[in-house]
């Protein structure tokens, strides 16, 4: 598909690493480029720029524009949360355990105040609310998730209804919605804070990403770096003033105009496209995936699960990952490696998007 370059001579199975960008994106930045070497970087070149983009990800999300906040990267916004909480010791804070670094990394200094961060052992069906649950005692405070997990993509069960039966409990829900947004409908209504990046399936370029903030925590929270950006009005340029209304205020300074223009066309593509429909054709390209890869000997957590995310990861005893991912690479055939953290197994990861075709499955299968 033209509109998809990388389409033209290879199957690109790897969009939970970093994904290709669409022609709309690099023209958008490109214009941008081109227009700021004749003119000079100045806000007047992209109007309205960063509350488009704030527009666009709030509706994905099924929130409000004043809940959205513009970060660099998931790392940044989870640790903008940490930051934001007014923690006490004693507090204590469960995280799910065995996935990406970042889930847990930004919790860890607040030991330092005397805050306890719990684990959630993995597991390899979805997060189940009740499972959550049984893990909630009086002292916790916060439970840390992932939408799926960024190796063999388990997903949590009902993110809304964990999100209602953590606040029943005065307990804060905090996700990390990087390897979904833009894969499948995420309700981001019921949660606390939510965070994703834009480089994976949101197909935007790296350093770009949204954190979702509920209006009603706002005026309970700190603002950890308050910089000029973060005033209700910036350009008075003046150290005085009030912090923005919403969550804005967590913006403290120059945006990433580069990202910015880059996630915005990604958005209005995946808006003109709609995330319902990508979520179906990627359930349909599992089920194509999971019966053929089984089929062929290859074990797939979740295989047997009705609900899953966008990735399949698939191993077998003595099949080396690294390896048949380099001879899969050499045949035009894109994934992405992962390793359980620990001394977990490697798993090659499939990760299609929704203009993946049957045919960039034939060269799949030829190859394997």
């Amino acid at each position: 598909m033209d509109l998809f370059p990388v389409s033209r001579d290879r199957t690109f199975l790897a969009h939970a690493a970093v994904a290709p960008l669409p022609r709309p994106v690099v023209e958008a930045v490109t214009a941008y480029l081109e227009r700021a070497g004749r003119e000079g970087q100045f806000d007047l070149l992209c109007p309205g720029l960063a509350e488009d983009v704030r527009c666009l990800a709030a509706e994905l999300l099924g929130v409000d524009t004043e809940e959205i906040a513009l970060s660099p990267s998931t790392s940044a916004s989870l640790g903008t949360v940490a930051g934001a909480l007014r923690w006490q010791a004693g507090d204590r804070i469960l995280v799910a355990a065995d996935d990406f670094p970042s889930l847990l990394l930004p919790w860890t200094s607040l030991r330092e105040q005397g805050v306890e961060v719990a684990t959630l052992p993995y597991r390899d069906t979805p997060v189940g609310t009740d499972e959550v649950l049984d893990a909630v005692d009086h002292r916790t405070r916060l439970v840390v998730v992932s939408t799926a997990h960024f190796v063999t993509g388990r997903p949590v069960a009902d993110l809304p209804g964990l999100g209602r039966a953590l606040r029943r409990r005065s307990v804060l829900l905090a996700v990390d919605a990087i390897q979904t947004l833009g894969a499948v409908p995420v309700d981001a209504r019921d949660v606390d804070f939510l965070a994703a990046d834009g480089h994976k399936w949101l197909l935007a370029p790296a350093g770009m990403g949204v954190l979702y903030v509920r209006r009603a925590l706002l005026e309970q929270l700190r603002v950890p770096v308050v910089g000029w950006h973060s005033m209700d009005d910036p350009k008075r340029y003046t150290a005085d003033g009030v912090l923005a209304a919403g969550a804005r205020r967590f913006e403290p300074g120059s945006l990433n105009v580069l990202g910015l223009l880059g996630l915005r066309a990604a958005l209005r593509l995946l808006h003109e496209v709609g995330v319902p429909a990508v979520a179906d054709r990627l359930g349909s390209l599992r089920r194509t995936l999971v019966a053929g890869l089984t089929g062929r000997g290859y074990q797939v957590p979740g295989a047997t699960e009705e609900r899953w995310s966008g990735i399949t990861a698939f191993r077998r005893d003595g099949v080396d990952a690294e390896d048949l991912a380099r001879r899969l690479l050499a045949g035009r055939v894109v994934t992405s490696v992962r390793r359980m953290p620990g001394p977990g197994t490697a798993h090659i990861r499939l990760a299609p998007h929704y203009y993946t075709t049957d045919e960039d499955l034939e060269r799949l299968w030829t190859r394997l």
